[in-house]
């Protein structure tokens, strides 16, 4: 009936169609107190993800002690005996299933429930709760204990490291990377997923990385760097488009052969860190690294109002990830320093610094001196305009054709899915509409573009780094870099020279449009002399080599 690898799927989607409304008393009698109840509500849109949110980090606690028939209970202690009737008559061979007999918990529940006295929200009352956050408290001793045993942090991190390595395969450690995808069309954290990979892999390291679905030439990438894909099982007649619930709620199901061997899970922030730290509990003798990658009290202003209300509740959820890990790396000096601050440096934590892929390193940029001139701009539109500063460009790119008229706007990252509401943003703020919109594309699209390009812009209002500006700098290209980035705090750490790149991007749109259009303008005027100051900051950055330091930092953390 029960597996390691927990409660069938049948038996979750189920339960997950027929008691959603009543996700709430259900987390209570499976023990959830009301703070974790009122996180699973803030982190989830709809009560059905809730309901599958609450099963599988049910399941993840409890492990093996997570059966069929203790879920049956809870349902019938919830006053849903309807959906117990249910799941016994659409899967005969549950009527088979032992109940067990309830506990001290459950008695007191029924004792409540019996002389009517009213739940507190979750399905708590008030001796239940405590209960509840007795248990809850003796839980997280427990972690805390294991989080502190030796090998947490310095000398006994490097010897429990070597330790984990010698348990693998010979002596390499085994990484398993918790990501939706492997390969570099879309940018940005898939990039430095790969990158991480590729560094792991050149050192020795055994490495496994989870996708939802792989084209083509990201089984070939990844064959190429030694990188084995990980793929999730399908079930026949579900036809449900993969998800990252795969990979964070529904694990045990839709990756049920993970490597048993794993003495590392590595996951990304905001993307997979919960997946990472729920798959650690198939792994107990794993470390878990989390990188992060966003600073939402940034980023989220500049989304939908929904986004700016659940700005405490997902940073609530990324600390809770952020204190399960056994290391932290941050991307970049800005993002690094904001999580410092966030945790209190209460886990071993370092900044990790990108190097620029080959492709870009081996880019050979040629100026040429015509009248039509190129802007090139990288990244999604559609949901991020304001955040990627895509209608300050717009405003600023209807300027700079009004003073230079053969100049051609490139917007490289435009999907047909949301093309028509990627160019009506655009067209909303750049009135002649003069752009050609370009789908997202590998790292060897993207040289192609930068080789075309006059210019390059980044005008993020708020950017925790900025890989795309750090790319278009090694390949050797002009580019303007929002002062508001995490690339430009980088920048001004390594050489006064770099200040050049950097624009100021007011908070008034209207400065922020004048400031950009002005500095667009000058670096087409003057292309001869950008380019030759572009390739002079190539030179400089490449023989800087200023990653080194920070992927020393990172390969230790792996014994390696």
């Amino acid at each position: 009936m029960m597996s390691d690898e927990g409660i069938p799927f049948r038996y979750v989607f189920y339960i997950k169609e027929k008691a959603c409304n009543s996700w709430k008393d259900l987390a209570g009698f499976l023990g959830f107190d009301p703070p974790a109840i009122i996180n699973i509500k803030g982190r989830n849109p709809d009560d059905s993800s809730r309901l599958g949110d609450v099963l599988g980090e049910w399941q993840a606690r409890k492990g093996d002690k997570a059966t069929i028939g203790k879920l049956m209970e809870a349902l019938s202690e919830a006053n849903l005996e309807g959906v117990v009737d249910g799941l016994k008559k659409k899967f005969p061979d549950l009527k088979k299933e032992p109940m067990p007999q309830p506990g001290p918990l459950e008695k007191a529940m029924r004792e409540f429930k019996a002389a009517g006295l009213p739940r507190k929200p979750g399905g708590s009352t008030g001796a239940g709760a405590h209960a509840e956050t007795a248990t809850f408290a003796k839980r997280r001793r427990s972690s805390a204990g294991a989080a502190a045993e030796p090998g947490g942090s310095g000398a006994g991190a490097a010897a429990s490291a070597k330790r984990r390595r010698k348990s693998g395969s010979g002596s390499k450690p085994v990484v398993l990377m918790i990501n939706d995808e492997y390969g570099t069309r879309k940018g940005g954290i898939s990039t430095i997923h790969r990158g991480m990979a590729c560094l792991l892999v050149t050192k020795g390291a055994k490495v496994y990385s989870t996708v939802l679905a792989a084209t083509q030439e990201d089984k070939d990438d990844a064959t190429k760097d030694g990188v084995e894909l990980i793929f999730p099982t399908t079930f026949k007649g579900d036809k449900r488009t993969p998800g990252l619930d795969w990979l964070t709620w529904d694990h045990r199901s839709r990756y049920p052969n993970l490597p048993s061997d794993i003495g590392f899970i590595l996951g990304h922030v905001n993307i997979t860190s919960s997946a990472a730290r729920l798959i650690k509990e198939r792994f107990p003798d794993a470390k878990v690294v989390q990188v992060t990658h966003v600073i939402p009290e940034d980023v989220s202003h500049y989304k939908s109002d929904a986004k700016v209300l659940t700005i405490g509740e997902e940073c609530d959820s990324i600390l809770e990830d952020l204190k399960h890990a056994d290391v932290i790396f941050s991307v970049g000096p800005l993002m690094y320093d904001y999580y410092k601050m966030q945790t209190r440096q209460v886990k071993p934590h370092f900044a990790f610094l990108p190097e620029p892929s080959d492709i870009f390193k081996n880019t050979q940029v040629n100026y040429v001196d015509t009248e039509i001139k190129t802007v090139l701009t990288v990244g999604r539109v559609l949901g991020v305009e304001r955040v990627k500063g895509y209608d300050l460009a717009g405003k600023s790119m209807g300027k700079v054709i009004d003073h230079l008229p053969n100049t051609k706007w490139r917007a490289r990252g435009i999907t047909a899915e949301d093309f028509p509401e990627s160019k009506a943003i655009i067209q909303a703020n750049e009135k002649k509409g003069k752009f050609t919109p370009l789908k997202y594309g590998t790292q060897e699209d993207l040289s192609k573009d930068m080789q075309k390009a006059n210019v390059v812009l980044m005008p993020s209002r708020a950017e925790p780094f900025g890989l795309v500006g750090l790319e278009a700098i090694a390949a050797g290209v002009p580019v303007l870099v929002s002062h508001k980035s995490g690339l430009a705090w980088f920048l001004r750490s390594q050489d006064p020279e770099f200040d050049r790149l950097i624009v100021e991007i007011e908070d008034d749109d209207e400065e922020a449009v004048k400031t950009l259009a002005k500095r667009i303008i000058q670096v087409l005027k003057d292309g001869r002399r950008e380019f030759q100051a572009a390739r002079r900051l190539k030179e400089k950055l490449l023989a800087s080599k200023y990653w080194e330091p920070s992927h020393a930092k990172f390969l230790e953390a792996f014994g390696l």
